[in-house]
Parts: C-alpha cells; sequence; structure tokens
C-alpha cells in the first residue's frame, strides 16, 4: 500500500500499569460486511484492499509500524451505582491508534475480538446483530451531530453464539470503532482505588497533552488535574445536551461506559425515542429507570461526581464541588445551541426553551407528538410553523397544551431563511425507532439481505449532509 500513514504507541508507551497484553480469537470465517471509508479517510486507511481490510481488522494481524500486541485496557466503574473492581476490557482492545493530518489522536478499538483476562468466564465475543446495532447508532448520531465513536469495520466470523436475551445460537462478528481515545472515568477510578497517585499524574499528563491539547501540559499535576477534570466536566456536559435533543437513551451510563473525551461509546441496548418520556428505558434490566432518557444528564453529573473524587488527592474537595457546579450551565448551553441547530433558528430564550422541553416531556406521549417529527415539521422557525399548521399532519400540534409552543418558535426565525433546505429535509426525514431496526436486522437474520442496511446508512449520511453535521463544532 502506498503512502500508508504511520502509526503512533502513545498507550503503549504508558507502560503495562494501563494495559495487559490480549491474543486475538482465531475464528473460522471472515466476511467483510461493512466498511467505513468515510472514517477510514481520515487517517489514511481507505485505501487498503478488502484483503488487507479483513488482515488487519477480522484477523487482527500487526498493522506495519504498531510494535505492541493487542491491548486490553484496565479499568474499574459503577455499574448501576455499585463499583465493580472486577473489570477491563473482557471482549475488546486496543488495536493501533493513528495521528490524522490535523495532529488529533485516534484509536483503533475492537470488539467481540475474543476473551482476554479481564472476561470473567465470557466468551470475548459480539453477536452480528449487536454489531449491526451499533454501527446504526453511531451513523444515526453522527447525522445528528452528536460526538460518537465511529463504526469503521464489521466482519462475520462464522460462529454460533448462545446468548440469553436473542434467539440463540446467533452469528458472531468482530466489530472495530474508531474513537478519539479509549480512557474513561473508570480508568481514573481503578488507579485511585489503588492508590496510585503517581500513575493518575502520568495519565494526566497523558491526557492533556494528547486530547485536550493543554500548552500547559508541563505544569504541577494539581494545575493539570483540574483543567482535565473541568475540560471532562464541559465535554461530557455538551454531549449530554446533544443526546437530549437528539432523542436518544444509551441504556448503560456506567462510569466504565463514559469516554473522558465525551464521546458517546459503548452501545448496548440503546433505543431512539418515540415520544418525549422521561421514564422511558432502553435496558430492559434497568428496572428503576436509573438510566432512563430524563435521567441522563443526572446519571453523566453522577459519573462526573466519581471521576472527581478520583481526583481528590490533586484537587481540594471545595474546588471540585466548584467545578461540578459547571454542568449544569455547559449542558443547558449545549441543549440550547443544539435545539436552535436542529430547528435552524437564530436563538431562542432560555427560559422559552425550558418551556417548550417541559410541554415536549409532559405532553407529547399524551397527545402522540413524535419527538423526531417535531424537528423535522418545525425546521426553519417561523418560516415554517405557518405551513405546518395548515397541513393536514400540522393538526396534531393545535391541541391546547401545544399552543404555547407554537407561539414561541413563531418568534424565531430561521438563520439561513432555509425553505430549500427545509424542503429538502421534508424528503429525507429519518428515525430509527426500535420497529425499523428490528426490520433490518430481519432482512440479514432471515434472507441474508444487507441492502435495507445498506441503504438505510446511505439515507442517514445524506440526512447529515443536509443538516450540515460535519460542521458542528462538538466542543
Amino acid at each position: 500500500m502506498k503512502n500508508q500513514p504511520k502509526p503512533v504507541n502513545t498507550h503503549f508507551n504508558l507502560g503495562k500499569d494501563f494495559f495487559d497484553v490480549a491474543t486475538q480469537a482465531q475464528f473460522p470465517d471472515h466476511i467483510l460486511r461493512f466498511r467505513n471509508n468515510r472514517s477510514a479517510q481520515i487517517i489514511g486507511l481507505d485505501n487498503l484492499s478488502d484483503e488487507e481490510w479483513i488482515d488487519y481488522f477480522g484477523k487482527f494481524n500487526r498493522y506495519p509500524g504498531v510494535v505492541h500486541a493487542p491491548l486490553a485496557l484496565k479499568y474499574h466503574g459503577h455499574q448501576f451505582g455499585h463499583y465493580n473492581s472486577d473489570l477491563g476490557d473482557g471482549r475488546g482492545f486496543l488495536l493501533a491508534q493513528f495521528l490524522d493530518k490535523n495532529k488529533v489522536l485516534w484509536d483503533l478499538g475492537t470488539k467481540g475480538s475474543g476473551q482476554t483476562n479481564f472476561s470473567r468466564g465470557g466468551d470475548g465475543r459480539l453477536t452480528l446483530k449487536g454489531a449491526v446495532r451499533e454501527l446504526l447508532a453511531t451513523e444515526f448520531l453522527s447525522a445528528l451531530g452528536v460526538p460518537t465513536s465511529q463504526t469503521l469495520s464489521i466482519i462475520e466470523t462464522g460462529e454460533n453464539l448462545e446468548r440469553n436475551d436473542e434467539p440463540s445460537p446467533t452469528r458472531s462478528a468482530a466489530l472495530v470503532r474508531r474513537s478519539n481515545s479509549h480512557i474513561r472515568i473508570g480508568t481514573f477510578q481503578r488507579l485511585a482505588y489503588f492508590n496510585e497517585n503517581e500513575n493518575i499524574e502520568k495519565l494526566l499528563r497523558h491526557v492533556t497533552k494528547n486530547y485536550f491539547f493543554f500548552k500547559k501540559h508541563n505544569a504541577s499535576s494539581c494545575s493539570l488535574a483540574e483543567d482535565f477534570f473541568l475540560e471532562s466536566v464541559k465535554r461530557i456536559a455538551s454531549s449530554m445536551g446533544r443526546i437530549i435533543v437528539s432523542g436518544f437513551v444509551h441504556g448503560v451510563l456506567n462510569t466504565d461506559n463514559f469516554n473522558i473525551t465525551g464521546e458517546v461509546f459503548d452501545y448496548g441496548p440503546w433505543r431512539f425515542i418515540e415520544y418525549a418520556s422521561p421514564s422511558f428505558t432502553a435496558a430492559y434490566f434497568d428496572h428503576n429507570g436509573r438510566y432512563s432518557f430524563g435521567n441522563q444528564p443526572e446519571a453523566a453529573l453522577w459519573a462526573l461526581t466519581q471521576l472527581g473524587k478520583s481526583l481528590k488527592e490533586f484537587i481540594s474537595e471545595e474546588r471540585i464541588i466548584e467545578i461540578l457546579n459547571e454542568f449544569s450551565k455547559n449542558f443547558h448551553l449545549s441543549l440550547k445551541r443544539h435545539f436552535c441547530w436542529r430547528l435552524d433558528i437564530k436563538d431562542i430564550n432560555s427560559n422559552d426553551l425550558n418551556k417548550i422541553m417541559h410541554i415536549l416531556l409532559n405532553e407529547s406521549e399524551k397527545n402522540k407528538i413524535d419527538y423526531g417529527s417535531f424537528f423535522y415539521d418545525f425546521y426553519g422557525g417561523s418560516d415554517s410553523i405557518i405551513d405546518c399548521l395548515k397541513s393536514s399532519y400540522g393538526s396534531k400540534y393545535k391541541v391546547k397544551q401545544f399552543l404555547l409552543v407554537t407561539d414561541i418558535l413563531k418568534s424565531n426565525t430561521s438563520f439561513n431563511g432555509s425553505s430549500e433546505k427545509k424542503h429538502m429535509l421534508d424528503q429525507n426525514r429519518e428515525n430509527l425507532l426500535i420497529n425499523e431496526v428490528e426490520k433490518i436486522w430481519e432482512q440479514i437474520s432471515l434472507h441474508d439481505n444487507w441492502n435495507v442496511l445498506e441503504d438505510k446508512i446511505q439515507r442517514l449520511r445524506a440526512l447529515g449532509n443536509i443538516l450540515e453535521s460535519k460542521k458542528v463544532i462538538y466542543f
């Protein structure tokens, strides 16, 4: 391969306190089902042949310039509020890292690549359905302007897996994601658990140098800890605002599922909401609604509180509380910005936004106001509301509870005067409710028909192009 990119070995250079060496599984088959050339292009891997692609991302042979074997990363975490010190990469590992042309560091991490020292009796595998679901989630969130890991590759591996939560035996896959770091809140928790303050400082310098680009990364450890903690609070708060506007429910927001860079990743039982119900949960085992749609910001703040506790040897308790108090401001700012972006309006008064969100959360299910359709119907603010209310589908908004919403939006003008853009959007309305996900999987499972999935990916990307999600500044 000509002009192949050179990997870096940044995480490996941290040392063995941060990972265990893993051995990739030997699979009976390698069928390339999805390769994300758009994502691969950023790090210069889009010119790989399919044979090379399978060699690196299915057989996990070492990419030229990678000096290490696969690395199973070490971390702990709170799972549904209970601390678990028996965690770590149990079915995945860090495969390689690359710098893009802007010197941004990207990880290639796997899922379903085999057992590691942290597998805890699990088989280290991933179902093909799980891989397809993660692909769909990352593509739709990308279109909606949410910072997320990217599904780089899916390779079917020819094994039959037994699972308790879906019909078995079921097909297997190895997934590779591209993510801006795999360092989690739980990574810091583990080091604090073992009182490894020197390693916490080492990780702080690694993170601030490679991910946050602080110019003063040679400053004191206490100063770096404060800067890092504040930046993580801001980024995760920003992600939460975007998630709420996007109508997404992650499902399992344990502290080991929070990337310190703010990217959403580690997808399990996710859902997009049909109606804006605060109590809607994605995980069938979330019996108390800890990670329901409406509780996600609170869950993020709780997780960040645990990160703060992990840094207590570097930051005073008073300062930790001060930084945590920044979460609410940054969450609401992100919510406001992304709400305006998704409706293409110039601005909205914060009190008016609170009123709209309150009405949506309390009335939309009652009145069958589809959450995704709301943003399509009213895209462009005052430029589109009158036409919408005159139409047959606009009659659903004329119920008493929604009159205040339409009155508020009538006073908000479009940022671009985008009647043409509104028309394009009306022709490209996309959502991703569970019924559609199941139908896509059914075509693959019963008929080995991948066209439905491929068509959906193309439509989601077309939506992202219309919304100009690539221009969104995440943080």
